[in-house]
């Protein structure tokens, strides 16, 4: 069977045109996920506040971590969309990174005042402030990268 060159390059241009539509269709991360993660700071913020006693430490930790184990498996099992390497642009994950580091400055923008100031569990604190950050902004995050990486799949 021939396919002449016109035919090759319309039928890759709509594979590409599906890969950037489904890329658009979903976020590139579910703001649950991050969200969840800050909680999980939070939560192991909290419980390692010196005085703390080891018979609630131990435990906190334990359920902090099999509650993470669990959102992890979720988010693997539950990707319905994986992205190739090839699409992922070095800005995209700048603007990701920088999001991440965003989040940890506003906690400690919370945080250290409030530590200053001699407030127990303030860095409890800065992680309740940065998970609301995270909350809060995640959604747009995950859009624009998602965005960029369609973008770069109709590009290719």
């Amino acid at each position: 069977m021939n396919i002449s060159p016109e035919d090759a390059a319309r039928s890759l241009a709509d594979a590409r045109a599906v890969q950037a539509q489904a890329l658009r269709a979903e976020p590139s991360f579910p703001t649950w996920f991050t969200t969840g993660v800050g909680l999980f700071a939070t939560g192991i913020a909290f419980v390692t506040e010196p005085g703390t006693p080891p018979a609630v430490i131990v435990p906190a930790l334990v359920v902090l971590t099999g509650v993470l184990v669990a959102m992890v498996l979720r988010l693997a099992r539950g990707a319905r969309l994986r992205v190739h390497r090839s699409v992922i642009e070095r800005e995209a994950m700048l603007g990701y990174t920088g999001w991440v580091l965003a989040s940890v400055a506003v906690a400690f923008a919370v945080a250290f005042p409030l530590a200053g100031a001699g407030v127990r569990y303030a860095g409890g604190y800065g992680c309740l402030a940065m998970t609301a950050f995270m909350a809060a902004t995640g959604p747009f995050v995950a859009r624009w990268i998602s965005r960029r990486l369609a973008a770069r799949a109709e590009s290719r």
